[in-house]
């Protein structure tokens, strides 16, 4: 029993001399788009640098120490205290300083909350790159699938072509079929051959685009899910908030707003004073007292020639806040019309689906198989077989070039749903 299983399976895994490859779940190429596309890692990388630039944000300036002669005369006779002159002490001193300043809290704070929001605008950010990027790699696999279904059409025409040339070859013999009525028939083999090589470079080339998608190598082969899912999106009501909590691209120009009012928080706390503190001690020469001074230092940037710049950035701000309000207010609009747009084409293009599958499609293969009845009895020729047979073959051909349409409409839903 365990014998037959592995047989089974063996003969499963292997098909021309070769292990069939792997099968990827459109799910799983995301997921590998994810994790490995190097632009998307790029954005990693900067949002853990905004992280760490924040994690600094409340530093203080570095301390200042210095040291040197204060108030030394040139001549250092003088330096040392003297009976002889009037009871001189002696001039001059070694001075040591220390300084430290301390910035406001309010500046600290609003230039810490700057960093942590321009980190949350790089991960909008990175999240519509990642949503561009699964739109082209949903798109691309979709397109592959259909490609699939096309070649099992076309290898499916292949062999009915073959079985027709065979037997109106045979009839020849006994001249109950035209010679040229064949050579027709071969000719439109032939073309049907050409599709089929089209078709498989057409698979292999977006091989390749997943592949660099995914950061692999480019020819690693690999196969698809044929598995497909018909969406109800033009049921979808179209709601702004809605968009405006899904849309990668509105969340983003929703944190360059918040971002510019935390510049204007920062720029506003300029306006603040800073704090300092100064320490001195003087050992002094000859036999004058060691000395000390200790001060305290106050910035004064409401002073009118260093007031400028921040009020100037803060109205230059309030401009800016206003400009990316009109480009959320646009994004909206333009995405609001889109997706009723995207509605009406998908609900258009399952009703054409729906004819093909439930009226085209049947009708040509009655058609087909009446006109193959007729040429087996002898009453039908060749030719209209063959013509009853390559109608049918389009018609199953764009049948699948409508299904391909409406799967890049959910698509399209999807991105803008999302983008």
């Amino acid at each position: 029993m365990i014998k037959g299983y592995f047989i089974l399976i063996m003969s499963m895994c292997l098909f021309n001399g070769h292990v069939i490859s792997q099968i990827l779940t459109i799910d799983s190429v995301l997921v590998k788009i994810e994790s490995n596309h190097p632009e998307l890692q790029m954005y990693e990388a900067q949002i853990k640098a905004m992280d760490s630039y924040a994690k600094g944000a409340k530093a203080w300036d570095a301390p200042q120490f210095s040291t040197g002669l204060y108030m030394t005369p040139y001549n250092v006779s003088l330096w040392k205290a003297d009976p002889s002159t009037m009871g001189s002490q002696g001039m001059g001193s070694l001075m040591f300083t220390a300084q430290q300043m301390i910035p406001n809290p309010k500046k600290l704070n609003a230039n810490q909350s700057l960093m942590l929001g321009m980190s949350g605008a790089e991960k909008e950010n990175r999240t519509a790159i990642r949503n561009q990027f699964f739109a082209q790699a949903k798109t691309a696999y979709n397109e592959w699938l259909i490609l699939k279904k096309k070649l099992v059409v076309a290898n499916s025409t292949e062999d009915l072509m073959k079985f027709m040339i065979s037997t109106a070859e045979n009839r020849y013999t006994y001249n109950k079929e035209k010679l040229n009525t064949i050579y027709k028939t071969k000719a439109s083999l032939y073309e049907l051959n050409n599709m089929q090589i089209m078709l498989k470079n057409d698979i292999q080339q977006k091989r390749i685009l997943l592949n660099a998608l995914m950061n692999r190598d480019k020819n690693l082969e690999y196969d698809i899910d044929t598995i497909y899912a018909i969406k109800n999106y033009e049921n979808n009501l179209i709601d702004t908030a809605q968009l405006v909590s899904h849309r990668s691209d509105i969340r983003s120009i929703e944190q360059s707003i918040r971002i510019a009012k935390l510049k204007q928080t920062y720029e506003n706390s300029k306006r603040l004073p800073d704090f300092g503190i100064r320490y001195d001690h003087a050992n002094t020469f000859g036999s004058q007292p060691n000395q000390f001074s200790l001060m305290g230092m106050i910035t004064v940037p409401i002073a009118p020639w260093s007031s400028k710049m921040y009020q100037s950035n803060v109205a230059g701000l309030n401009f800016e806040i206003n400009s990316l309000q009109k480009k959320k207010e646009s994004i909206l609009n333009e995405s609001s019309g889109m997706l009723q747009s995207l509605k009406l084409e998908i609900s258009n293009k399952k009703q054409q689906l729906t004819m093909y599958e439930k009226n085209i499609i049947p009708a040509l293969n009655n058609n087909y198989q009446t006109s193959l009845l007729a040429y087996q009895q002898n009453t039908e020729e060749l030719f209209m077989v063959l013509d009853a047979l390559q109608t049918l073959k389009m018609a199953q051909l764009e049948h699948l070039n409508q299904l391909g349409d409406l799967l890049k409409l959910q698509v399209e839903f999807e991105k803008q749903m999302e983008n």
